[in-house]
């Protein structure tokens, strides 16, 4: 499962980029939705994990572009921010494929919710 994350804090994303890498996951990393953006138009990814909250493209206009503009405008989106407040959750608009973690969820949460997808996944496409 390839996996492209997107978040402005450098920190954070190299961080998650290594877990994601040590639970057997291929991973894209992007400091900005511009960024994801571009590599979506070389790479197939299978998830896509995106801060709400980024300058240049933030999150919430590269999730519309994701749903409106490529050819998998269905695949599962996870935001995840810093805020964890009643607006930032209203971001999740299709609860079957978006999805919503604080930056403080513990690692595990985020890993099971990953394979929960997978397995969907898997069983559409075979």
């Amino acid at each position: 499962m390839k996996i492209l994350l997107v978040d402005d804090e450098q920190g954070f994303l190299n961080v998650m980029g290594e877990v994601l890498r040590n639970a057997g996951y291929e991973t894209l990393l992007a400091e900005d939705g511009k960024q994801a953006r571009e590599l979506l138009e070389m790479e197939k990814v299978d998830l896509i994990i995106s801060d709400v909250f980024m300058p240049t493209l933030d999150g919430m206009r590269f999730h519309s572009y994701v749903r409106e503009f490529t050819d998998v405008p269905d695949i599962p989106f996870i935001f995840v921010s810093g805020y964890d407040d009643e607006h930032t959750r209203n971001l999740v608009i299709n609860s079957e494929i978006d999805f919503f973690f604080s930056k403080t969820t513990p690692v595990d949460t985020i890993i099971a919710l990953i394979e929960k997808l997978k397995l969907t996944t898997q069983r559409i496409s075979a």
